[in-house]
């Protein structure tokens, strides 16, 4: 969101309702010059629901565009009772950690709210696949709009890595592996701690935090693994992007991650879990390799081939830069959805 917020025209004004804790709330801020509403972090509040209808209404919004869950309920209540048109963008379809009942109460939740979403925006065609697989919005208009991320120049890049890196004490042989994360079920970074451990010959940076950190750093520490820095929640992940010879993720399903898409940019190749969101990015791209979630031997494997493969590392880093500057750039994306809220808008006041 933050990049279509930077990428927007002049002629949209952008009102963000969110958390305003760190690092977003300040970023959100300065986009829209000061049109943020603050939410509660990962809980629904029926007060702020309330309160968000009325600041809608008086800031005379056209069109609510949601991302994810909980954004998709405030915005709902809010579609409902200003009557604008509503997008929403699921970013991947988070079902895998529910047993058969909350499976099943979601799915109730999500098709029966649906009557007040006019479009479903999926970031891949993979995702929308997956939405349609598990009965989600089967009666709802979607379009399919890719993720993109901005240009770094090799300029830029090789500057940002020399800083980086004596910055940190390291020096240019050394191979990084380098994974951005929140530390939850769904990025699975405790399969990403067990190739750490396995692979000592390279440094792994992990960039986030979450509920697991604390738990994973004690890990590390008890055990003694010392290739693994815990480098935390940073405003700009760009320059340890430019700074890393590898990008890992360790995801149990994904939209169309953007993380991979920054690495992509970079020229970095990238091993995955074989997951939704992976394989559009890196299995067709040819920008690296897949291993099978779950199998943390095959991904030491994958790692292992590049490390000690500079061609191969190279080649697969161009492959991937080259697809993400043909099809995943910024400006593509804010075009194509800035198109849709103008024909929402235009249906709209056509009625």
């Amino acid at each position: 969101m933050e990049l279509l917020l930077r990428a927007l025209p002049e002629t949209v004004d952008a009102f963000v309702a969110c958390p305003t804790e760190p690092p977003y709330g300040e970023r959100f801020h300065v986009l829209t010059q000061g049109r943020v509403f603050s939410l509660p972090h990962r809980r629904f509040s029926l007060v702020s629901a309330v309160k968000l209808v009325a600041y809608a209404r008086k800031q005379r919004v056209d069109l609510i565009h949601t991302h994810g869950k909980g954004a998709g309920l405030y915005g709902r209540i809010v579609a409902a009772l200003t009557r604008k048109p509503c997008l929403h963008t699921p970013h991947g379809i988070h079902v895998a950690q529910y047993g058969i009942f909350a499976k099943w109460a979601y799915r109730l939740y999500e098709n029966a709210s649906a009557r007040w979403v006019d479009r479903l925006v999926f970031v891949s065609a993979e995702e929308q696949n997956s939405a349609q697989n598990e009965g989600l919005w089967l009666r709802t208009a979607s379009s399919v709009i890719v993720n993109g991320v901005d240009v770094v120049t090799d300029e830029s890049r090789d500057l940002m890595r020399h800083a980086m890196r004596v910055s940190h004490g390291v020096n240019d042989a050394a191979l990084i592996v380098v994974t951005l994360s929140r530390f939850d079920f769904q990025k699975n970074m405790q399969e990403a701690y067990e190739v750490a451990k396995a692979f000592p010959e390279a440094m792994f940076w992990w960039v986030g935090e979450g509920g697991e950190s604390d738990e994973l750093k004690l890990r590390a520490k008890a055990e003694g693994v010392g290739n693994l820095r815990f480098l935390g929640v940073l405003d700009d992940p760009t320059a340890v992007l430019a700074a890393s010879d590898i990008y890992f993720t360790t995801s149990r399903w994904e939209g169309l991650p953007l993380a991979v898409l920054e690495a992509m940019s970079m020229g970095l190749p990238v091993v995955a879990s074989d997951v939704t969101g992976h394989r559009e990015l890196v299995g067709k791209s040819g920008g690296g390799e897949l291993y099978p979630l779950g199998v943390a031997s095959k991904a030491v494997d994958a790692l292992r081939r590049l490390t000690m493969d500079n061609t191969l590392r190279r080649e697969m880093g161009e492959r991937g830069r080259n697809v993400q500057r043909k099809g995943y750039s910024t400006r593509q994306m804010t075009d194509s959805v800035v198109s849709l809220y103008r024909r929402l808008a235009r249906n709209v006041g056509g009625q």
